[in-house]
Formats: structure tokens, C-alpha cells, sequence
């Protein structure tokens, strides 16, 4: 018997959200303070973009537009975390959390109710964690 992906996400999915953070973060404590930099400003970038999937499959012109237009803020947050300051980058992972909320509240899409608080929580860990990497890199 396969396990049911959707249901476990379901069930804990704020803890998830911590734990894929967690596990994504020791990179940026070994590599130079460059290379986290590029990786998590090219990560932020792809995260912006999972709602523009969600928006196409929703099918609605207007949040076709809303999605896009937010995905293009983040990745020009991204673009600014490598040319103006690196500090932009995990600032906008915050940013990127709290419109993990607004889905939960005014923005309905088609995505999994699990979606929200995993994607929050995992933002605003990873940014914690990055801040605490990138201070630690000097």
C-alpha cells in the first residue's frame, strides 16, 4: 500500500514546512557567503513561481495576473538581493510567508489547504536561518 501524500502533508503540515527548511539550510553554513547568496535568491525566485502554476490550473484571468505580477515582485527581490544588498533575500522570504497567508485568507486558489501554513512556515524558518548563516559568514 502507497501512502497517501496529500494526506500526510494534511495532517502537520506547519511542522513540515519547519523540518524541509531545517534540512535545506546547512548548504548555506558551508558554502561561501557568495554562493548562498546566488542559491537562495534563485531558490526565492522558483518559490514565487509555484503560485503562478497554482493560478494557471485555477484558470481565472484575475489571479492569472495577480500570481504573475507577485512572482515578478519576488524574483525582482531576488535580482536585488545580488546586485543592491544580499539582506533583501532573506527579508524577502518573510515577505513571501505572509502571502503564504493571504492565500489562506483573501487570495482563493485551486492549491491544497496544506499548502499555506507548510510554505509559510518553511519561509520563515529559512530565513531565520539564513540570516543566522550569512551573520555567521561575516
Amino acid at each position: 500500500m502507497r501512502p497517501n501524500f496529500t494526506a500526510a502533508m494534511g495532517k502537520h503540515p506547519a511542522s513540515i514546512g519547519a523540518a524541509l527548511a531545517v534540512i535545506s539550510l546547512p548548504v548555506h553554513f558551508l558554502l561561501s557567503a557568495n554562493i548562498s547568496h546566488q542559491i537562495a535568491a534563485v531558490a526565492l525566485a522558483l518559490i514565487a513561481g509555484v503560485y503562478v502554476g497554482f493560478a494557471v490550473q485555477d484558470g481565472r484571468p484575475r489571479i492569472l495576473v495577480a500570481e504573475g505580477l507577485v512572482a515578478l515582485a519576488f524574483f525582482a527581490a531576488a535580482l536585488a538581493g545580488l546586485i543592491v544588498s544580499h539582506w533583501v533575500i532573506p527579508l524577502a522570504y518573510l515577505m513571501h510567508g505572509l502571502w503564504d497567508l493571504a492565500h489562506h485568507r483573501r487570495v482563493k486558489t485551486s492549491m491544497p489547504a496544506w499548502d499555506v501554513p507548510l510554505c509559510a512556515v518553511y519561509d520563515w524558518v529559512f530565513a531565520a536561518g539564513l540570516t543566522t548563516a550569512w551573520i555567521l559568514h561575516g
